[in-house]
């Protein structure tokens, strides 16, 4: 196969690491995310600058180029010339719908910049908000490209004096957020002004983009862009100032290069010690030290396992044996590539500060810290990353062959391996498998790629609202006994406090849920480990499905007060024992059923107005703020999901489908007592319960 001419260049530019840049793209969808790399990929010559704005290069995925909206991440590596010299470019382009988040704040992990593009008319959105802040709490510094400036003119017919004034605007409130989120040391650095030149203007469709330092260097005045725009003469604008320019200029001299990065981002992203030979290593991005690297993509491709991340130290080459910190296993380089959007350039090796792909003999998961092998005791493993959103709508997935059963759990366990977004789980009760993901978008695309991939024939349900079970004040102590009557437990419940809480006793569990296992009398000290992780298991068994209707348990503080165990008792009674004690105080704490709720964003016409506030309002919503935006109108609200799915169809009805609308998972809420009665009923029906919740009594010795 034919290699990239400039292959050869960009290996030998991966040593210099003051010529490295490590930067994606992040924005609100459609505000210009991919139209704007097309023209990055045109200025390093890996396309056409007639394609540019049109080809979505990295949009390569079918379902991508069908839909006109990016759904995963694509990494592709640059060789960008300047008067002073040549840059290595590693480019990441990210989703930009809501559904797709969870890629997005994996790929914050392995770059150092990030260009935030912002609508000039729609201008900052809740999204546009939400992963900046996501950039800046990772230690990912901020610039800033205004795009479709051209739509101020000959959209809404602004006045120069005008286009000023809203351009002022979208940069004050972009500072807002830095000064909100950025930390002490880095709000003033990372600010944006005309004069630091890390804010660029232009319209990445047509091409043409400018800094202000940029425009004064070619004698090109405001005033001649506005004209330019209002005679449709992009093509005057693209000659004097190519968007490409602007905005790798404006990358090169604002972003820091890997060494500078990784000296103040390790210690945020990392929990090892800094001053350690690993922490040094990390720091200070060396080539000459153990190989490590972050893992933030995988891929299944015909059985080979594919990871894509960032060589924060050392070198990596084919042949290398490494292990992977979070599981203890070993697995061998086959292959390294540098991502080139739908193709990969095998090459070979990879030094510090750069993207890389891998071919590797075993599996890793997301999130995995892969390091040279026998460095594993020395190496900490990355710091959690922290997504934005959790998984709220469920489809319930079966094959039509019976037959294919066990290669629809392999595959869908593959899914939520490669996205962690999603998450494949089996019903305990009704043995349906669950696929949950962010919304209706984000399964469909998981469910065609789970058809496409193996052509396994599945019959999915009606998407269904994830529910959560709590309880609104402190429970009783409960005594439960095992099976057998050898061994019993008494243990209380209460609602869990707000984060950062320091509970008395000894935690003993903590899971996905955010409900708490803890030992408020030390009575777990002498018990042996077995019977230890049998509590733990009956208390991960209880919070897995409640007893309301069978729901996850969420927000709980469960005390293990007295545990007394026969020294022959098998573990599974004690199992038993605990999930009853917890399942009965549960039923004595006021228990309710809370709901997830979407912050909803909707862009109308002014004139749309009163009708979509009176959809949100008819579908449980609430408005709570609006703000006039150039002749359309800016909607924030909340509204449960369930009810967005109907939502939906009323609006683009309404609407003759202008409104653009946008929804986010923001909290979960208690439902109202009645509608609460209503679905507790019909998803005990649905799991083959009995109607009737079960009392206390049931689960209490007395």
């Amino acid at each position: 196969m034919a290699r990239f001419k400039q292959i050869s260049q960009i290996q030998a530019l991966m040593a210099k690491k003051e010529c490295i840049r490590n930067i994606g793209i992040i924005a609100h969808i459609d505000h210009g995310k991919t139209t704007l790399a097309d023209s990055l990929l045109s200025g390093a010559g890996l396309l056409s600058p007639c394609m540019a704005g049109t080809a979505r290069v990295l949009d390569y995925l079918e379902a991508e180029q069908k839909r006109k909206i990016t759904i995963k991440t694509a990494n592709i590596t640059l060789l960008y010339k300047t008067q002073s010299g040549s840059y290595l470019i590693n480019l990441v382009d990210t989703p930009g719908h809501v559904d797709f988040t969870g890629k997005t704040t994996r790929a914050l992990r392995i770059i150092d910049g990030a260009v935030v593009i912002v609508d000039a008319v729609e201008e900052l959105m809740a999204q546009t908000e939400s992963l900046t802040r996501q950039a800046i709490e990772e230690r990912v510094r901020p610039v800033l490209f205004i795009n479709k400036i051209d739509r101020l003119v000959t959209e809404l017919q602004l006045n120069a004096e005008a286009i000023q004034k809203k351009l002022d605007h979208i940069i004050n409130s972009f500072n807002d957020l830095i000064e909100i989120y950025a930390e002490a040391a880095y709000k003033n650095q990372w600010k944006i002004s005309l004069a630091k030149g890390n804010v660029a203007f232009g319209a990445a469709l047509y091409g043409w983009g400018f800094t202000a330092n940029m425009a004064k260097k070619r004698a090109l005045k405001f005033s001649e862009v506005i004209s330019a725009c209002k005679n449709a003469r992009s093509d005057k604008l693209v000659a004097a100032l190519p968007v490409y320019e602007a905005v790798l200029e404006m990358a090169i001299h604002n972003v820091p290069n890997p060494r500078e990065a990784q000296n103040y981002r390790i210690q945020k992203i990392w929990g090892g010690n800094i001053n350690s030979p690993i922490g040094e290593a990390l720091t200070g991005c060396y080539d000459e030290t153990p190989a490590i690297i972050a893992v933030s993509n995988v891929f299944d491709e015909s059985g080979a396992t594919i990871v894509a991340g960032r060589t924060f130290s050392g070198r990596i080459r084919k042949g290398d044996k490494l292990q992977l910190v979070n599981t203890s296993s070993d697995v061998e380089v086959k292959a390294v590539y540098v991502d080139m959007g739908a193709m990969r350039e095998e090459i070979d090796e990879v030094l510090a500060g750069n993207l890389v792909a891998l071919a590797l003999s075993g599996k890793v998961e997301i999130g995995e810290t892969l390091v040279e092998l026998g460095r594993k005791n020395d190496m900490k493993p990355f710091e959690c990353v922290n997504y934005i959103s959790e998984p709220v709508v469920t489809l319930a997935i079966e094959p039509k062959n019976p037959q294919d059963m066990e290669t629809l759990q392999s595959e869908l366990v593959q899914l939520a391996t490669e996205d962690p977004s999603l998450k494949a789980s089996v019903d305990k009760d009704t043995g349906e498998y669950l696929l949950s993901g962010m919304g209706e978008l984000h399964l469909e695309i998981a469910v065609n790629k789970l058809k496409e991939k193996r052509g396994i024939e599945i019959t999915v349900s009606a998407p269904r609202v994830v529910y959560r079970e709590c309880v609104q004040k402190q429970g009783l102590v409960v005594l439960s006994m095992s099976p057998n009557k050898q061994s019993n437990v008494q243990v209380q419940v209460e609602p869990k406090l707000e984060e950062n809480i320091v509970y008395q006793g000894i935690k003993l569990a903590f899971d996905e849920y955010q409900n708490i296992l803890l030992d408020v009398e030390n009575k777990t000290q002498q018990l042996p480990k077995e019977s230890i992780e049998a509590i733990k298991r009956g208390f991960a068994y209880a919070c897995t499905a409640g007893p309301l209707c069978g729901e996850p348990i969420h927000q709980l503080k469960v005390s293990l007060i007295t545990f007394e165990q026969n020294p022959n008792i098998d573990n599974t009674e004690i199992e038993h024992a605990v999930s009853k004690a917890i399942f009965g105080s549960f039923l004595t704490a006021n228990p309710i059923l809370q709901e997830p709720v979407y912050k909803i964003i909707l862009f109308v016409a002014s004139n749309l107005v009163g009708e979509s506030i009176r959809l949100i309002n008819r579908r449980r919503g609430k408005v709570n703020h609006f703000e006039q935006k150039g002749l359309f109108t800016q909607i924030e609200g909340y509204i449960p999901v369930v009810e967005t799915f109907v939502f939906a169809k009323e609006l683009r009805s309404a609407t003759s489908g202008k409104a653009v609308w946008q929804s986010i998972f923001d909290h979960w809420e208690k439902l109202p007592p009645k509608l609460a009665q209503d679905i507790i009923c019909e998803i005990r029906k649905r799991k083959g319960f009995l109607v009737e919740i079960p009392k206390p009594e049931r689960f209490v010795e007395t």
